[in-house]
């Protein structure tokens, strides 16, 4: 083809374009001429977890003077060998001891005599531990979804804490996998005086939950097994099932087996096909409200607004005689 009859073409098919360009497209559709609007797919951009962070990123953020890492684990596993400079600040020093089902509380958060969160208390626990609300924490300890890993980070968010991240994997060891060396010398800081904001009615009581039973605008996300969804897998409890209308997903769906994080654009795919949509209020639920702290941190970072947990979860739940149970596979 000539360049001259090239050209006669393209002006042409230019012409085709700009006469037809009152037509509505759709941000997603291509229309050529006179010809149909074309749908193109979507480019699908990768999400990335601000909650949750690699070795790699821990190690350019703690030369910053606001980082203060954390360590999670019980004191003894601190003393054993920890990330050189944190400080000891366990799971289970954040809420109460555990207990088996029905024989009282068991990792329930601190409350008062009213039954509402002790405050408080968190803030003079934070205190003694030198911590301050600007300070930008990294927290460490087992992997996520467990008590000595991210309910740390769990708690601190939900008493408002700006600045906190949790390392994914389990902590340690992948320190010391990537060739870093682990401190037995304990990290102490000065008293401060911590100040909390908590985020409001983040935490449900039982009440709360029965009282939204029937309520359209409320997902009750069960973060167990499936096996313990259903009721076949009771875990000592006196019952067996779930919340009434409760969608499952197993909070280790969002793990792969060395026990990091699937890409935040995966747990996004699962919540979507499980029906965790963001318009909701979203309550979240297990055994302890403990497993809750990986989907509570991907909902948080997938930018949901409205999320809960059930604190006393199944260990309240499911051994009360006098609560409305399903058991099988369907929600209600």
């Amino acid at each position: 083809m000539s360049i001259r009859l090239l050209t006669v073409v393209l002006g042409l098919s230019l012409s085709s374009v700009v006469l037809h360009a009152e037509t509505r497209v759709a941000p997603n559709e291509v229309q050529i001429g006179g010809q149909a609007p074309v749908l193109i797919a979507p480019v699908q951009r990768e999400l990335r977890w601000a909650s949750i962070i690699t070795i790699d990123e821990l190690k350019a953020a703690a030369k910053d003077p606001k980082i203060v890492i954390v360590d999670a684990r019980k004191p003894d596993d601190y003393a054993k060998g920890h990330i050189p400079g944190a400080i000891n600040l366990s799971g289970s020093s954040l809420r109460t001891a555990s207990a088996k089902p029905g024989k009282g509380d068991s990792q329930y958060f601190f409350r008062t005599a009213d039954g509402s969160p002790d405050v408080k208390k968190y803030e003079q626990i934070l205190s003694d531990s030198g911590l301050k609300p600007d300070d930008h924490i990294i927290v460490y300890g087992n992997h996520a979804g467990t008590a000595d890993g991210s309910v740390t980070a769990m708690i601190l968010y939900w008493l408002g804490h700006d600045k906190v991240q949790f390392l994914d994997g389990i902590g340690c060891d992948a320190w010391a996998k990537s060739n870093n060396s682990l401190s037995t010398e304990p990290t102490t800081r000065p008293v401060t005086k911590y100040v909390a904001k908590p985020v409001d009615q983040f935490i449900w009581q039982l009440k709360d939950v029965v009282d939204n039973l029937d309520n359209q605008d409320v997902i009750y996300y069960d973060t167990r097994s499936h096996n313990e969804y259903t009721g076949q897998d009771k875990r000592d409890n006196a019952r067996g099932g779930h919340i009434p209308g409760a969608i499952c997903l197993d909070y280790a769906a969002f793990l792969n087996k060395d026990k990091t994080s699937l890409s935040l654009t995966e747990v996004q795919s699962q919540l979507e096909k499980a029906g965790v949509t963001p318009d909701k209020k979203i309550v979240l639920y297990c055994q302890t409200a403990t497993r809750v702290s990986l989907p509570l941190l991907a909902l948080k970072d997938l930018g949901y607004k409205n999320v809960y947990i059930y604190d006393a979860s199944w260990h309240e739940y499911g051994n009360r005689a006098d609560t409305l149970i399903v058991e099988g596979e369907n929600p209600r």
